[in-house]
């Protein structure tokens, strides 16, 4: 049977069509590859850029660390400050123009395929770098606020009427200072004691800062830090020289916001308890100058921490994964600890 004219025109039509189609098809395809790769690209781009910014966060805080430590004079530290100030305004700058790029590719093609998958992915974890650069943010602005208040102390001078005041209080104490020993010389059994997690005191400042529903494995240094940079700016600390014994209650020193180092260490301990941290123990050493001094130790996720409210340091100051090496690193007034005397806490006694 012969084919006519007309049925071989409607064939080539269809041919046609058909072709038109497919070539469509092929460059959609090939179209969405394409904006898919252009937003892998600018995704991964954003990622390297907030990598680099918390790299140069991290030695914002290691310059304030070395300034805190005076290993560092004013003018190189204000320098690199600004240097690195600088650098992350003009990263800041990249984020936001490669943000406004990725806004268009989006606007253009939302393909929901694979990469799709993979870009959120690099989205979630973009939001984690986020969430640890707010935190160090916060953190150096700690360290910054700490080194205005060192400043602010270093100007201010005693009057000659206060000195002469606590000379003669000096002379008192002196001279009845192994009556009040005796009276306040504790056995090892009343000094576990004093760490009182469950003390009304200590109640109501874990309340006050330690959110609803706590979480001891989510929320403890987020609420310690809190608890600590309070106790660090609200309580006027003495170093106790004169080698009297004298225990203060936690209510008089929220109240008179007062306290020796000893009495501080058991407070703050007394606090860690009462999140649940059953690591912490004050620990007494012995100094290169020979001296006594407090600080409260612990461990948590693996990592060793020593604080220290006479010294009023950042919270994590002194931390480290190797408790060997934290001793090692930890110094107070310039001197590193030589002998590690006793530990304690309520449940345990150890000495070293």
């Amino acid at each position: 049977m012969e084919i006519d004219f007309i049925q071989v025109i409607v064939i080539v039509v269809i041919i046609i069509i058909f072709g038109i189609v497919i070539t469509f098809i092929n460059l959609s395809r090939k179209n969405k590859v394409v904006s898919i790769n252009k937003e892998q690209t600018t995704w991964l781009s954003i990622e390297q850029l907030n990598n680099k910014k918390k790299k140069l966060l991290d030695k914002k805080k290691e310059l304030s660390y070395k300034y805190t430590a005076k290993t560092m004079d004013d003018e190189t530290y204000s320098k690199a400050m600004k240097y690195i100030n600088e650098e992350i305004k003009e990263i800041d700058q990249k984020i936001n123009s490669e943000v406004s790029k990725l806004t268009e590719i989006q606007k253009k093609d939302t393909p929901k395929d694979d990469l799709r998958f993979k870009n959120i992915k690099i989205k979630g974890d973009l939001s984690e770098v986020s969430l640890e650069n707010k935190s160090l943010k916060e953190k150096i602005k700690e360290l910054e606020d700490f080194i205005k208040n060192l400043s602010k102390t270093n100007t201010m001078k005693t009057p000659e009427s206060e000195i002469s005041k606590s000379k003669y209080y000096s002379l008192i104490i002196n001279k009845y200072k192994n009556i009040i020993n005796e009276n306040e010389q504790k056995t090892i059994s009343q000094m576990k004691d004093m760490i009182k997690p469950s003390d009304l005191t200590v109640k109501s400042v874990v309340a006050k800062f330690s959110p609803i529903g706590y979480d001891y494995n989510k929320d403890y240094l987020t609420a310690l830090r809190k608890t600590y940079n309070y106790l660090k700016s609200e309580l006027d600390i003495i170093k106790n020289d004169l080698k009297v014994l004298f225990w203060i209650d936690f209510s008089k020193i929220i109240k008179d916001k007062l306290s020796d180092e000893q009495n501080s260490a058991i407070f703050l301990c007394s606090i860690m308890q009462a999140l649940n941290d059953s690591n912490s123990k004050l620990d007494i050493v012995k100094l290169e100058d020979d001296k006594i001094h407090s600080v409260v130790t612990t461990k948590y996720k693996n990592t060793f921490y020593i604080f220290d409210l006479v010294q009023k340091v950042p919270f994590d100051m002194f931390k480290d994964t190797d408790e060997k090496k934290l001793f090692e690193k930890y110094h107070f007034n310039s001197k590193k600890i030589v002998q590690r005397i006793y530990s304690y806490n309520q449940y345990d006694y150890k000495e070293h």
